[in-house]
């Protein structure tokens, strides 16, 4: 993710040419189409993981899981997900100034 944590500080450069805005937008939105694939995998893992543990209530399920490596990435993901996305809208906010 230093990628996406470089593009984060590149986009609060203040004085950026449409030219710039229009390839961090491309950049942040395969970024953030790739980040939702590989939670959409997480998320796949997460319900097998929940499968073998009924003894277990669904709220300690799920705290055993955030936990997990997959858990914590899981977690991470959302994260970047949610930034992402603000990043994004303010790219286009700031395009829109531009035209």
């Amino acid at each position: 993710m230093s990628k996406l944590l470089k593009l984060f500080e590149a986009v609060k450069e203040v004085d950026l040419t449409k030219d710039k805005l229009e390839d961090y937008h491309k950049d942040l939105s395969e970024l953030y189409a790739d980040m939702h694939i590989e939670l959409g995998e997480i998320k796949k893992r997460k319900g097998m993981y929940m499968l073998p543990n009924p003894e277990l209530s669904g709220v300690a399920v799920l705290r055993k899981w955030a936990g997990t490596v997959d858990g914590q990435r899981e977690i991470e993901l959302k994260s970047y997900i949610k930034a992402t996305s603000t990043i994004l809208r303010s790219i286009k906010s700031r395009l829109y100034l531009t035209y």
